[in-house]
């Protein structure tokens, strides 16, 4: 993961606020610091969430964010049964976040993307035994996605990550001794998706779905990781069938 050291100026820079408003930030922990030497650095991704946080843009809702996933994914039943307007939103919302997201710097697109779907899971970090790891692999609760994904491209061994419905979540959590941790310690990136909503989609093709995967990456603090995002959600414009409306979903 970047785990890169800003100082505060460059905090400030890349917030566009005044240095004294940083210290403040550190003072009421609102920002994680730490004091090198007479200086305080932060970790850049702890600054870019505060960013993205103060970006405009409405967050979709739950459901909105997963008619996006299901029209994305190209899952037919799934978007036959959604209403007319419900599929034309869908619909809609998809071609401009492909093309927001080729149209604009990285550091732009990524949170268009968290935005955008932020909504469909809750993230949860936990940390594992290594030696456990293959293990958790291969628990069919766990649908691979994110780092664990081979649509990513991306080499993650000591990283097991995916989509878990919410009734699963305890069993997992149990069955492999996993304990809460912060992103320092985090080797198990779960997404827990409301229980009724895992059952009524086939959980596994939706996580290794392009927006899926991307969306999961959207959430690292990791350059390579927003660079594969941005990749990802990119390649859905090869699947023109999804933008039209006039498509055999229709």
């Amino acid at each position: 993961m970047d785990r890169r050291q800003l100082s505060v100026v460059d905090a400030a820079a890349l917030l566009g606020v005044h240095p004294q408003r940083i210290h403040q930030r550190i003072r009421s922990g609102s920002l994680p610091a730490m004091r090198i030497g007479r200086q305080w650095v932060v970790e850049e991704g702890d600054v870019r969430r505060l960013r993205r946080h103060r970006d405009p843009g409405r967050p979709l809702s739950e459901k909105s964010a997963w008619d996006l996933l299901a029209v994305a994914a190209d899952d037919v039943p799934s978007v036959a049964a959604l209403s007319p307007s419900s599929r034309s939103r869908a619909r809609s919302r998809l071609r401009e976040l492909v093309a927001g997201v080729a149209s604009a710097p990285i550091e732009e697109a990524v949170p268009r993307i968290e935005r955008a779907l932020g909504r469909r899971s809750v993230r949860a970090l936990f940390a594992a035994s290594p030696r456990d790891l293959p293990e958790l692999r291969g628990d069919p609760r766990i649908a691979p996605s994110g780092l664990s994904s081979s649509e990513a491209d991306l080499s993650s061994g000591d990283v097991v990550e995916g989509y878990v419905s919410s009734a699963d979540l305890a069993g997992v959590v149990d069955d492999h001794l996993l304990e809460r941790a912060d992103r320092a310690r985090a080797g198990v990136v779960l997404h827990v998706v409301a229980a009724e909503r895992a059952e009524a989609v086939d959980l596994a093709r939706y996580a290794r779905s392009p927006l899926a995967v991307a969306a999961a990456l959207a959430e690292h603090d990791d350059v390579r990781a927003h660079d594969a995002t941005v990749r990802l959600v990119e390649s859905l414009a090869a699947g023109r069938e999804a933008f039209d409306e006039d498509s055999r979903h229709a």
